[in-house]
């Protein structure tokens, strides 16, 4: 059989292929129904009616208090001139920060709307990085089980070019990560858009919205796909799928808390520099922002999706890299 096509098919034999599925396919529905739960597509006409009243009501215990001199001498409101707080403000200004001047009926409308244009893509494309996640755990855990079993001796007696086997183990991770991401955002899409349309608002998809979101969404494939790679290499490395998920979850978990809290104790500037997520972040979005208020002013960095691109896809090189050398010169029983 071809190995290609052998290692899709043992993919598709997976266990956790399918749970990783149905829980998938189960989580995003789940999520969905919850958002369009919490959505609304416009305040009704009572919590108009009542935001409309608190704002005007707002509205003249301000102007009250701006036209009686008096007013912080009633029994009431005597607290205000005890206050040091207000010692150096006027009269004026006291009430402008007590009763907020000119209130608006939106100031009192605590409504959700769900707007696919603004919210849809970053939703998507974090959906896309978790099914990454996914495929990075699955693709570890086949080529670490196989390890686990002898199968890797037992397929080297038949395929020993061992760079072919590796090629195709890694050819074959790579296609089954994208189909699922590219299933994923295809549903998420459908989803998200109908909640949009019919509990929400769907805003403008115009030219520059697509050419944003396809730009987002193609470079969280890139991403999900390398972090595939990265998982096979993990399990190539230690040559059990416990390792490589230990390596994975042990960073996801505390790795990440722990260089953070290394930058801040250090004192370092723009210490979240240091953390993966924070190139995550910039790799998907484009561009990142970091601000330090360490010194008397403060200061800015900037991280653009290139930046990313270049230590991401050099950490994952590097992992291929060790993986490579280490099955191809090491015993494979």
């Amino acid at each position: 059989m071809n190995l290609y096509k052998a290692e899709i098919h043992r993919f598709a034999r997976r266990r956790l292929s399918l749970i990783f599925g149905i829980c998938g396919f189960a989580g995003l529905l789940l999520f969905s129904a919850v958002l369009a739960f919490n959505s609304q597509t416009g305040p009704t006409e009572a919590e108009r009616a009542e935001a409309r009243e608190m704002a005007d009501n707002l509205n003249a215990d301000y102007d009250r208090c701006a036209e009686d001199e008096e007013f912080f001498e009633d029994p009431e409101h005597v607290w205000v001139s005890e206050e040091p707080h207000f010692d150096d403000m006027t009269h004026e200004e006291i009430c402008a920060e007590l009763f907020p001047a000119q209130a608006q009926e939106e100031d009192f409308l605590y409504v959700y709307t769900f707007h696919f244009e603004n919210e849809g893509t970053g939703i998507i494309s974090g959906i896309a990085v978790l099914v990454g996640l996914l495929a990075m755990l699955l693709a570890s855990s086949v080529v670490g089980a196989e390890w686990s079993s002898g199968g890797m001796a037992n397929l080297l007696v038949w395929h020993p070019a061992r760079m072919r086997v590796w090629g195709a183990k890694l050819a074959a991770g790579l296609t089954v990560c994208a189909a699922a991401v590219v299933a994923v955002v295809a549903l998420a899409f459908v989803l998200l858009y109908l909640v949009a349309a019919l509990r929400g608002e769907t805003g403008t998809l115009d030219a520059a919205w697509w050419q944003d979101a396809l730009g987002r969404l193609t470079r969280s494939l890139a991403l999900a796909m390398g972090m595939t790679v990265l998982g096979s290499s993990l399990a190539m490395l230690g040559r059990h799928t416990a390792i490589a998920g230990g390596v994975i979850a042990g960073y996801l978990v505390v790795g990440d808390l722990l260089v953070r809290l290394a930058g801040f104790a250090l004192n370092v500037k723009f210490p979240n520099r240091f953390s993966l997520y924070t190139w995550v972040d910039a790799w998907i979005s484009g561009r990142v922002t970091l601000r330090d208020w360490s010194g008397r002013f403060e200061e800015t960095m900037t991280l653009t999706a290139t930046d990313a691109g270049l230590l991401l896809g050099g950490i994952v090189l590097v992992f291929t890299a060790l993986a490579t050398w280490s099955f191809a010169r090491r015993d494979a029983s």
